[in-house]
């Protein structure tokens, strides 16, 4: 098998050091944009923090609430059907 050494094509040379060039900068914007939400969401989670942390201060159950919180988060008919099923099961044991 012989080997085909290719010319030295400058033009060819040029589009790929553009094209290098261009996915850098791309990468280096999607990192940027990353490490830029990832600071927010940091801000954010230290801020929901603070918040509970002067819920407890001024007496209130943490627990409760994140619990609160998580319930408002899901769909209303697949919340109503589990306490149904928990007051069933709660029924039962009594």
């Amino acid at each position: 098998m012989t080997v085909v050494t290719l010319k030295h094509d400058e033009d060819f040379f040029k589009h790929n050091q553009k094209a290098a060039e261009t996915a850098a900068e791309e990468i280096r914007a999607f990192v940027a944009d990353i490490e830029s939400a990832e600071a927010q969401i940091s801000d954010m989670n230290q801020e929901r923090k603070d918040v509970y942390t002067v819920a407890k201060a001024k007496g209130y159950n943490v627990k409760a609430l994140r619990g609160l919180i998580s319930e408002r988060k899901r769909d209303a008919a697949a919340l109503a059907e589990e306490r149904e099923a928990v007051d069933v099961y709660r029924d039962l044991l009594l």
